[in-house]
């Protein structure tokens, strides 16, 4: 993505393979532009030898950015309070539900991860963008078959042995991005098992032997400490919820929106 003028931003849309995607990328971010946390679609063309959309310019940083890179990491920490990082799963909720109530079929976003949402460096508002890898249940239908896409460490195992996605694709892809905006760092879960990506080889440990005191950012505890404890217990069961194995252990999001509401207003 490149800065066009100071009003909008040029995304560049050949996606290695993905091209015929593009048109459902279009189509979908058009129908959503109005509201806040989608970042707005401005115009296309499609007669480029790289078809671009145009987006409404954004002072904006990635989530991943705002978590992982280290020369972000210490300036950033100010902007990522408990509260923030609870404001942020909301508003990312907001969206996976619309996709998933708000048209005639729900639609499976299959895209979700730490570096498809931008923060608003102005507003702190959070807002998904790139719908291309986004697919419609069929009419009537609860699951729907194709090749399995997204991003690594937030796929769902039973959507990546079987390659059928559900409503619940989105449900584990969630969960990973609220355990990442628990703990600070670039982790998933797999099998109960938490995920360290960021030492080599890569660290597993049973997510039910530390207590949350142990998993949160240190930030969040040297700002609120041991007060907000319940709030980070039932937290932390909404992610192990979110990432269990099979579909029908997992909520739907509408769900985990009101649950995360609930947590919120605690």
């Amino acid at each position: 993505m490149v800065k066009f003028d100071k009003h909008l931003v040029l995304n560049s849309l050949w996606h290695h393979g993905y091209h015929h995607n593009i048109f459902r990328d279009i189509a979908i971010t058009a129908q959503m532009s109005h509201l806040k946390n989608v970042l707005k679609l401005v115009g296309c063309s499609l007669e480029l030898e790289n078809p671009v959309m145009v987006y409404e310019y954004v002072d904006a940083i990635t989530l991943y950015e705002l978590l992982f890179l280290e020369g972000n990491h210490d300036q950033n920490r100010k902007s990522l309070s408990w509260g923030s990082r609870l404001r942020i799963a909301n508003e990312i909720a907001s969206i996976i539900v619309f996709l998933h109530s708000e048209f005639s079929t729900p639609i499976i976003y299959r895209n979700l991860s730490a570096s498809n949402v931008i923060i608003d460096q102005n507003s702190g508002v959070a807002k998904i963008m790139d719908f291309s890898l986004s697919i419609s249940l069929p009419q009537g239908e609860l699951e729907v078959a194709g090749a399995v896409c997204g991003h690594s460490g937030y796929l769902d195992p039973e959507y990546i042995q079987s390659g059928i996605a559900s409503q619940k694709t989105d449900v584990y892809s969630f969960g990973v991005v609220l355990f990442q905006l628990l703990t600070g760092k670039k982790m998933s879960i797999l099998n109960g098992k938490m995920i360290d990506f960021t030492k080599i080889p890569h660290v597993e440990t049973n997510i039910e032997e530390g207590s949350v005191m142990d998993i949160a950012d240190p930030t969040i505890l040297e700002e609120h400490g041991v007060e907000i404890r319940q709030q980070l217990e039932d937290y932390l069961d909404l992610v192990k919820k979110c990432t269990g194995y099979k579909g029908e252990e997992k909520p739907y999001m509408i769900h985990v929106a009101k649950e995360l509401r609930r947590i919120e207003n605690r």
